[in-house]
């Protein structure tokens, strides 16, 4: 695993992907410290390679329902169910734990009737499965596209956001088909071109560029940076199961959404008030970050929790052993 390895400069450059995924090379020059050819030639190796890559999904922008489920399953079978689920297009991210459950399944289905299908049906027909809990989420507080590898300090993060406004509404109105359409070319190319995004839904440029910006406003499509976890420099995957008075989640969820760690907040309607995943730096820092959210946190009840050993697909997209994205 530690043939390949980020340099200073690769992690400047993601950390910038992180914060404007579809920034001109031109424009990230000055903030990474390479010239233009240069990054571009390196992200290229950095994508064939499997080290990092773009997703696109539907954000909270949209009506998709957003499941957490917990599966059991015999050692022998773990493998066998995670590869079965992996080509479902309901299923974003697997990931096999250790802990109170052998598989975290992350779902995003069109609305809850398709969530009931692919849980009471679907499901029902995959061998190996011995129990199963689902945990609707009620609200999707803040996912990993907030989350930063910070390489970059806070200046050069502003100078970048600046010279690259965020993206504004400038439609009131996007047909679903048009926005479905939008995401399948995003996901073979979240950096292509606006003519090339023109072609591809049968609109003029103009047309295109306005339904990217507000789709991308309005967060009903999400681009999102990614980066090989094992080599990212924060190697250790844990989720959290946590209890909160109903009284405290919203103030609860907002104290995590700050913390450096967290990749994911969503409040469910299940056995536990949160469901939170972060990423460490080393598997020590687990009771460093329990002990920190009990001092900040003390109302707060960390029911459980697992860590991940394996991750065969993450948001929707295949993973190997080791972690990189399976090209090719």
């Amino acid at each position: 695993m530690q043939d390949l390895v980020f340099d200073e400069r690769d992690l400047r450059l993601l950390h910038a992907l992180q914060v404007r995924p579809r920034a001109p090379w031109t424009a990230l020059a000055p903030v990474v410290g390479a010239d233009p050819v240069t990054l571009a030639r390196r992200w290229e190796q950095l994508q064939s390679q499997g080290l990092a890559w773009m997703g696109c999904y539907p954000g909270r922008g949209t009506d998709v329902v957003t499941a957490i489920l917990e599966i059991e399953c015999s050692p022998a079978s773990m493998t066998p169910v995670a590869e079965q689920l992996a080509g479902d297009p309901e299923v974003l991210t697997i990931d096999l734990t250790a802990g109170g459950r052998d598989m975290i399944v992350t779902l995003m289905c069109a609305d809850d009737s398709a969530l009931s299908r692919y849980v009471l049906d679907r499901l029902s027909t995959v061998d190996g499965i011995r129990s199963m809990r689902t945990h609707r989420s009620i609200q999707v507080v803040a996912d990993a596209q907030v989350w930063r590898l910070r390489s970059l300090n806070q200046g050069e993060v502003r100078a970048l956001e600046r010279e690259i406004p965020a993206p504004k509404e400038v439609l009131s109105r996007i047909p679903a088909g048009l926005t479905e359409e939008l995401i399948k070319v995003l996901r073979k190319d979240a950096r292509a071109s606006i003519g090339t995004i023109a072609s591809a839904l049968g609109i003029s440029q103009t047309r295109a560029r306005s339904v990217l910006a507000t789709s991308l406003a309005k967060q009903s499509v999400v681009i999102r940076s990614e980066v090989a976890r094992p080599y990212s420099g924060w190697p250790v995957y844990v989720w959290f199961f946590m209890r909160v008075p109903a009284t405290q989640v919203g103030s609860v969820a907002g104290k995590l959404v700050g913390l450096d760690e967290v990749r994911l907040v969503t409040t469910t309607v299940g056995n536990y008030s949160l469901v939170v995943a972060v990423w460490l730096r080393r598997i020590e820092d687990i009771t460093l970050l329990e002990r920190h959210l009990g001092e900040r946190l003390p109302f707060a009840e960390i029911v459980d929790r697992s860590i991940v050993l394996r991750t065969p697909k993450h948001l929707g997209i295949r993973l190997d052993a080791s972690g990189r994205r399976i090209t090719g």
